[in-house]
């Protein structure tokens, strides 16, 4: 899995850079795979621990945003922007996490946390510890 440094133009003059996780292509079809959690750009699926999952396209949406950046802490704010063009929307932004936490833990009495809120700020999709 590579990584590169990404600068991405923000609303703001000035340019956003973080390290980013490149899909792996194999042929056409762009893949993201961090862990045991998949997600298939073009085919619009999720791929949990070898099981496909039901992901609405606002949680994929979501997710994709999460895993694209994974280990930076995307605000909550940038992710209300991708997925609903605005970020006035209270309380949406959380039962789309926790659907998605119930998706990918595979143990949610403790989980291994992939996706971590950081307070104040926003979430973030911790890359798996190497042991």
């Amino acid at each position: 899995m590579s990584s590169i440094e990404r600068c991405v133009p923000t609303s703001m003059p000035e340019v956003s850079c973080y390290l980013s996780v490149d899909p792996q292509t194999f042929g056409q079809l762009r893949i993201l795979i961090i862990g045991d959690v998949e997600l298939q750009f073009d085919s619009h699926r999720l791929i949990v621990r070898g099981t496909p999952v039901h992901l609405p396209h606002k949680e994929f949406v979501i997710l994709q945003q999460l895993m694209d950046n994974a280990g930076r802490v995307v605000r909550r704010r940038d992710l209300l922007n991708n997925a609903w063009g605005r970020s006035d929307i209270r309380n949406l932004l959380e039962v789309h996490i926790s659907r998605l936490r119930a998706k990918i833990e595979s143990n949610m009495g403790g989980p291994t946390y992939y996706i971590r809120t950081v307070r104040g700020v926003g979430y973030i999709f911790d890359l798996p510890q190497n042991d």
